[in-house]
C-alpha cells in the first residue's frame, strides 16, 4: 500500500514520494512576540525589576523584565523582554 496524494475536485491521483503526510514547523521570533505580553505585567510583583534601563517611549528608567524562550534555531541564547513600569512599553534587550 502506498501513499497517494488526490486532487479533491477531479480524479487526478499521484504517488507520494514521501511517507510524510504534515508537517508543522513553528518558528517564533521574540520581536514579533511582544504583541503576546500583557501590558499589566508591569505590575507583577513577582518578576524582577531593572533601574539600568532607560524606556525609548517614556524615557522612564524602571522596567520588569523577563527571558523569552526563542525557539529560532539560529540563536543559542535567551533574550531579555523589558517592559516599561510608567507607559507599558515593550522591548526585547
Amino acid at each position: 500500500m502506498t501513499l497517494r496524494h488526490a486532487c479533491r475536485l477531479c480524479p487526478y491521483t499521484e504517488a507520494s514520494s514521501t511517507p510524510l503526510i504534515f508537517q508543522s514547523i513553528l518558528k517564533k521570533e521574540v520581536v514579533n512576540a511582544l504583541h503576546t505580553v500583557p501590558s499589566a505585567i508591569s505590575d507583577d510583583p513577582t518578576l524582577p525589576r531593572s533601574h539600568k534601563v532607560e524606556c525609548e517611549s517614556c524615557r522612564n528608567n524602571e522596567a520588569v523584565f523577563f527571558q523569552s524562550d526563542n525557539s529560532d534555531v539560529r540563536s543559542d541564547s535567551l533574550a531579555l523582554i523589558f517592559v516599561c513600569c510608567n507607559c507599558d512599553h515593550k522591548w526585547v534587550g
